[in-house]
């Protein structure tokens, strides 16, 4: 019997006297799944210390991820945005990525850490959407951050495959570079698309794709899955698809999204707090309590908070043997005019990331954000041609598209307090058709804060022509899964 690592070997190619054979899937554009495997690769070479995993990985990486060109000296080079490469797959796009960044920690070779830097800026520079994730048209790169506000995209969008990559890859980024700006974007996408795609109802999605699997098949056992795949920006409803969806042979499915949605999960504590070289750093502000040790002494950390409903954070640093250490935190981006006091006395606070001493047995932080309710508007771009076409097949390619500008997109306004996109819900009672004529003072919206009948993270009324209209916090709007319960990021205004 051969061990896992051998066999992943076996599955993926024959490596005697160090060659292995161009397969079909390594030459199909779908090698981008060839090259997701990368990482794992590295960490069995770190794990055994074995040359062919290494070579294997490197081997990988020459070979480019696809058939056509080279993704890793595209980004490299950075001359052609990612909309425009001839593979757009955007989680599988990064996965590849977050692989190189594991073989430039062992090889250190120059050349990997800019096509990964490259790479990581323009997805913060034309993929980024509002709510932390990226793709207009299905899982696909589509210069999603001038298209997003477009009422003309496809339903399928935002998938939660991509939104959790990208916080592994923003958390792989920060621990890589120590720039603050990668947890900003991981803040941005975890409570905003991520937890949007937390089935907190549990809920039966009206998934299009699984009613026709049910006629084909009635005896399919419909389940409440504990995510859902797509979040719409515009007016729609969450749970249209479900990502890859599979029904096995008991008759009950699952999907691609539900399944990665885990680490997700898994990548929130590992981003929270991490490890410094003289200390701690503190990325999230979420209220608990976390245990941990510095030069093998322990610490405990308490944070006490209703962040990010609110803009005061509390945090209680226990240091029961008196170890002095360095506590970074970060100051986020949102955040113009932030606050830091330690055991009662203001200091002086920068961008990115601010440092505390801990002496004390007992040390106490507050930390007070500014987070005005502020408008952001869409990008203009006329039109563009696009590789966001799929022609599937035994050969499946992507084709050139010509796309232009919704005319309605310019009416459109997006809310953002601190790390929080609010969006309409339907559950409201409001016509989300009409314009909301929301006022604002040179892009800052007056607001009163508000209940609502279901669970939510932040609820606010603001100021429109026609007296108040009720919005909650993206992540818990339209959570009901079905066409009567629309929710919007990107509200039509006057």
């Amino acid at each position: 019997m051969c061990r896992q690592a051998d066999f992943l070997l076996l599955k993926l190619g024959n490596t005697a006297e160090g060659k292995l054979p161009i397969t079909r899937t390594a030459k199909h554009w779908y090698g981008l799944n060839s090259s997701s495997v990368l990482e794992p690769i590295v960490r069995l070479y770190n794990i055994t210390g074995e040359e062919k995993y290494l070579h294997f990985a490197k081997y990988i990486v020459n070979e480019g991820g696809c058939w056509a060109e080279n993704i890793f000296k595209l980004a490299e080079a950075k001359k052609l945005r990612l909309y425009q490469y001839p593979v757009t797959k955007a989680y599988e796009m990064t996965s590849c990525f977050e692989g190189l960044l594991e073989l430039y920690r062992v090889t250190g070779e120059e050349c990997y850490k800019t096509a990964i830097l490259n790479f990581a800026d323009l997805i913060l520079e034309d993929e980024f959407t509002v709510i932390g994730s990226a793709g207009c048209t299905h899982e696909l790169f589509d210069h999603s951050k001038v298209r997003q506000a477009n009422t003309t995209n496809y339903y399928v969008m935002q998938e939660t495959c991509v939104t959790v990559t990208l916080m592994k890859f923003f958390m792989q980024l920060n621990l890589f570079t120590g720039d603050p700006k990668y947890i900003d974007a991981y803040e941005t996408a975890y409570y905003n698309g991520f937890l949007g795609s937390v089935n907190f109802e549990q809920r039966i999605a009206e998934s299009r794709d699984l009613s026709k699997a049910c006629e084909r098949n009635p005896a399919i056992v419909q389940v409440a899955l504990p995510f859902t795949s797509y979040s719409p920006l515009t007016a729609g409803t969450r749970g249209g698809n479900i990502g890859g969806l599979k029904v096995m042979k008991n008759n009950k499915y699952y999907g691609c999204c539900v399944c990665i949605a885990g680490a997700g999960i898994g990548s929130v504590h590992k981003t929270a707090l991490m490890t410094a070289e003289n200390g701690l750093v503190l990325n999230l502000y979420i209220a608990g309590t976390m245990h941990t040790r510095v030069n093998g002494k322990p610490v405990e950390i308490i944070i006490d908070t209703k962040y990010p409903a609110e803009n005061v954070v509390n945090i209680t640093v226990n240091n029961p043997e008196k170890e002095e250490f360095t506590l970074m935190l970060r100051n986020p981006s949102f955040s113009a005019n932030t606050k830091i006091a330690q055991n009662g006395k203001n200091i002086a606070v920068n961008d990115g990331y601010n440092t505390v001493v801990c002496k004390n047995e007992s040390e106490n932080i507050e930390l007070t954000f500014d987070m005005p309710l502020t408008v952001v508007k869409p990008i203009p771009y006329g039109n563009q041609v696009l590789m966001n076409k799929v022609i599937w097949g035994n050969s499946s390619i992507i084709i050139p598209t010509y796309d232009e500008e919704d005319p309605e997109a310019k009416n459109n306004i997006a809310l953002q307090k601190g790390p929080i996109m609010l969006a309409q819900d339907s559950r409201f009672g409001y016509d989300m058709s009409a314009p909301a004529k929301i006022l604002d003072n040179n892009g800052i919206v007056s607001y009163e804060k508000a209940s609502a009948d279901f669970q939510n993270i932040l609820t606010l009324k603001v100021k429109t022509e026609n007296g108040y209209m009720t919005l909650c916090d993206y992540a818990s709007s339209g959570k009901l899964l079905d066409e009567d319960n629309k929710a919007a990021v990107w509200i039509k205004n006057k």
